[in-house]
């Protein structure tokens, strides 16, 4: 019985009638796949591993200085001649609760009140800038920007409290990065995002 191939519909194909070059594709698409979840697999291991003794140091350090409890949070090792070093990060990430909306009501109600007062409209412009969404999402970054601004009214303090009040930590990321010296002795990242080798 002859070999056949399946299609993305279910249906399978007579290996005769599949032209070589499709051939050839499924095979190196195939080939390199394999290869990259055999990498996936040995990267998890290594995250796994280098997590599981940077949290054995983290407790002995604890324990060195007579600390009961300390927190899981960001870590740097290295080595004794400070050549090598693992960094460990946690990322927060930040949303914002439907009592972002007041907030961005009581901005409204101070730009109308400081517009008809000569407030600058390009200031006015920049504040409203920080509520444009991209894809539906507010950014984060611009949002948190209004709390450096310098404003001593009373409802732009009032909607920065409404703003702290919005913010919600929802999840965390933990990256781990590795170092090495090269030979200028410059700290140089090793690269481990296939995208950026």
């Amino acid at each position: 019985m002859e070999k056949t191939m399946r299609r993305h519909d279910g249906h399978d194909v007579p290996i005769s009638l599949v032209p070589a070059l499709d051939k050839k594709k499924d095979k190196v698409v195939r080939q390199h796949i394999k290869t990259a979840e055999k990498l996936a697999a040995l990267l998890l291991k290594l995250k796994n591993d280098a997590m599981k003794d940077i949290e054995a140091i983290r407790e002995a350090m604890y324990a060195d200085n007579k600390v009961k409890e300390g927190s899981k949070g960001n870590m740097l090792i290295q080595t004794f001649d400070k050549s090598l070093k693992i960094e460990v990060a946690i990322a927060e990430r930040i949303e914002f609760s439907d009592l972002i909306n007041v907030a961005q009501e009581k901005i409204n109600q101070y730009l109308k009140e400081k517009t008809g007062n000569g407030i600058d409209s390009e200031i006015a412009e920049l504040i409203n800038l920080a509520f444009k969404t991209t894809k539906g999402k507010l950014d984060t970054k611009r949002i948190l920007s209004l709390f450096k601004l310098q404003i001593k009214h009373s409802l732009w303090i009032e909607a920065m409290e409404l703003l702290k009040k919005s913010i919600e930590t929802n999840s965390s990321k933990t990256y781990i990065r590795f170092w090495k010296k090269d030979e200028n002795g410059s700290l140089k990242s090793i690269v481990l995002d296939i995208a950026n080798v």
